[in-house]
């Protein structure tokens, strides 16, 4: 048993090193599942902007810049609002869809509740559907990516507070 608790606390730590967000091992009858709670994080994002964030460190708040446009036209300056909660992030690099078909409705929408565990979106890599679910209960603050766009892995997807 000793050996076992040596071997996940290397597990864990070797996690942390490795920023690995979850791992699951199995052997024989000795199966662990260790994954990484996410820190709530605050972050700035300018609502004119339909560009998806980077993400930074969860002790470091977050910024959308404007973009700088070559349009004649005159650009409005947009009013920035705070949105603090948890982000739900991109686990691969893929295509984000907001519904489990084209016909059917988004799982989620901006101002839905939602419990820990249920399914928000789904990202398509490499013609595999993988369900991004919920790690927290709450509510759908803001969505920041649309359906369909090319999506980086650890990308924001969504804010639940």
């Amino acid at each position: 048993m000793k050996d076992k608790i040596k071997f996940i606390e290397k597990l864990a730590k070797s996690m942390n090193e490795n920023k690995i967000e979850s791992v699951k091992y199995e052997d024989n009858n000795f199966e662990v599942s260790l994954t990484k709670k996410r820190k709530e994080r605050n972050i700035i994002v300018n609502s004119a902007l339909a560009q998806p964030m980077a993400t930074a460190p969860s002790n470091i708040p977050q910024e959308v810049q404007p973009q700088e446009t070559s349009s004649p036209a005159p650009v409005q300056e947009a009013s920035s609002e705070e949105i603090s909660g948890t982000q739900i992030t991109s686990p691969m690099v893929g295509t984000f869809y907001a519904s489990p078909s084209p016909t059917a409705s988004p799982f989620v929408k901006e101002g839905d509740s939602v419990t820990e565990g249920q399914t928000l979106c789904i990202v398509e890599a490499m013609k595999l559907m993988n369900e991004v679910k919920s790690t927290v209960a709450g509510k759908v603050k803001k969505i920041l990516v649309k359906d369909k766009d090319s999506i980086k892995k650890g990308q924001t997807l969504m804010i639940i507070e």
